[in-house]
């Protein structure tokens, strides 16, 4: 990072952006101290916080005025219940007992997390702990909010809600936000300001609005803009909207003449092949249960993946996605029911049995990350399967391109941003050319040409190849998936195509789904349903 010069006015909402690596996080470790106090290397200029020198004030200090919520939110938990997690900062600070209660209860209220302040930090999937992450930064009150990608493991309307406090903060506390992601569309409506880095530098800073009046610079960095931004831009109109009601009273003045019947061309999902391989997964009745206390985790699933699906496991926090795709990998065995991959039931083999034909990769790509370069990781699963120098080579050179990660071959896997190391993961799993891979959130912490890139890729891995992965990314799966599975409270309670999936509100509100800006606003405009940009232009101008 270098030449940074940045200017932060009191209760200014930012959204901090740019592509994956581009130093978003490290400069949200500048404004409270943990650069240069807790890291290496070196630092010149200056960070001032509310007056405060950072270079020459202790983190105790700082920490009081600056809350940082990291990406990867188990970084940053370390009590075993969720209740001492949030009272830690608090009771650091030598608030009388009451004061602390009142902010403990408070924090968990407002990131809905009230009904788990005695769970287990542990117990809880990834966008609970990125509640109680949140929460616990709340509970301090600071008068700066840093957040690093706060909503990239919630379920959207999860997200939304996490949104809408951290807004509340900002306009009724006057609490300043510095906020990073990547998902621009859930945000830009909230944001005051944007900024943009690209290679350690800040390429653009403007007023949010006028911001979103040029795509192009989105589009040159990788980055994603709101459908409704992408449909006035392509339509040329000036002025885009930021949500889908005000998309449609525009439209409505603009387009006057279209017919509701109009009709549009709906193209299957990129690559998509029919299902006329064999069963590769057969699960009857599952049920699985971590602590019986909690109640069942999984209750009664019944699914049968075919071979050359990409299926979409979708659904609000909790509600039994990753409990399932890690019985998929036989790293949990059924409580009762049966579980059969690549026709083997699950339930007396080692994970190891399947490896080489199933790879998985988890929602915390660092739990899987161990080599000391990322080209050693890459090569792992091959030599352990004792392929010849030359396969070695070719399956890592293919892994490492697909993954837009080959200049950093050389590269410690644990110095690199969270996207990257996740894209190392995949391209670990890649190598090994897996009948079936499993993904856990893939898109967290990616830019637009980053999924694109790895989606395009496991669209089109070998002929026999089958995908299972869990995602909130509504784009994504409308793009990608041949069929989506939908959970809630540990039952599957849809099944099928993604266009009719995200037609159906009753769907939708159960597992805390949102549907795509297109088609609200065909809806909003009597048109026939459009599922992305494209229809949605179609439809208007044909």
């Amino acid at each position: 990072m270098q030449d940074i010069n940045l200017t932060v006015r009191p209760g200014e909402f930012i959204l901090l952006t740019g592509p994956t690596g581009c130093g978003k996080s490290t400069l949200l470790k500048l404004f409270n101290g943990l650069i240069p106090h807790q890291s290496g290397g070196k630092l010149t200029g200056q960070v001032i916080i509310n007056g405060i020198d950072t270079l020459k004030t202790d983190m105790r200090k700082l920490t009081q005025q600056v809350g940082l919520v990291f990406q990867n939110p188990d970084d940053q938990l370390f009590a075993t219940v969720v209740e001492d997690e949030v009272a830690f900062g608090p009771e650091n600070l030598g608030l009388p007992r009451e004061e602390i209660g009142r902010r403990i209860q408070e924090a968990l209220q407002r990131v809905k997390m009230v009904d788990l302040y005695q769970a287990g930090t542990n117990e809880l999937s990834g966008g609970q702990k990125q509640r109680v992450a949140i929460a616990s930064m709340m509970a301090m009150q600071p008068k700066v909010l840093a957040l690093d990608e706060p909503i990239s493991q919630l379920d959207p309307v999860g997200a939304d809600e996490v949104l809408n406090v951290i807004k509340e903060l900002n306009t009724s506390l006057g609490t300043t936000i510095i906020l990073v992601e990547h998902r621009i569309h859930e945000v830009a409506h909230l944001a005051d300001r944007i900024i943009i880095m690209n290679e350690g530098q800040v390429v653009m800073d403007q007023p949010i609005r006028q911001a979103l009046r040029d795509v192009a610079i989105f589009h040159r960095y990788g980055l994603r803009v709101p459908e409704v931004v992408q449909l006035f831009a392509d339509l040329k109109i000036p002025e885009p909207p930021l949500v889908a009601v005000e998309a449609v009273k525009k439209l409505k003045n603009v387009f006057t003449s279209n017919k509701p019947d109009q009709p549009v061309r709906t193209p299957p999902a990129k690559g998509e092949r029919k299902r006329v391989g064999e069963v590769v997964v057969k699960i009857k009745e599952l049920r699985y249960t971590y602590d019986p206390s909690r109640g069942e985790a999984l209750k009664g699933v019944d699914l049968k993946v075919q071979e050359g699906e990409r299926v979409a496991l979708m659904g609000n926090n909790g509600s039994g996605k990753s409990t399932l795709l890690l019985h998929l990998a036989a790293i949990l065995k059924p409580g009762s029911g049966a579980v059969e991959v690549l026709g083997e039931n699950i339930r007396t083999k080692d994970p190891c049995f399947l490896a080489g034909q199933v790879g998985i990769v988890f929602q915390n790509p660092d739990l899987m990350l161990f080599c000391d370069t990322v080209r050693d990781e890459v090569e792992f699963g091959p030599r352990n399967l004792k392929l010849s120098s030359q396969e070695i080579e070719l399956r890592r050179t293919k892994a490492l391109s697909a993954m837009t990660i080959t200049d950093l071959a050389e590269d410690s896997p644990m110095a690199l941003s969270k996207g990257q190391r996740l894209r190392t993961a995949v391209a670990s799993v890649l190598a090994m050319q897996p009948r079936l891979i499993l993904l856990d959130e893939p898109t967290t912490g990616q830019d637009k040409m980053h999924i694109d890139a790895m989606m395009d890729f496991l669209s089109k891995f070998h002929a026999r190849g089958t995908l299972v992965f869990c995602t909130h990314d509504v784009e994504t799966v409308i793009k990608y998936a041949t069929r989506v599975v939908v959970m809630n409270g540990g039952h599957i309670i849809a099944d099928g195509d993604p266009r009719a999936i995200f037609s159906s509100p009753e769907i939708l509100t159960r597992a805390a789904l949102k549907p795509p800006q297109s088609l609200l606003i065909s809806q909003g405009l009597g048109l026939t349903p459009a599922f992305t940009v494209d229809e949605l232009k179609e439809l208007l101008v044909g």
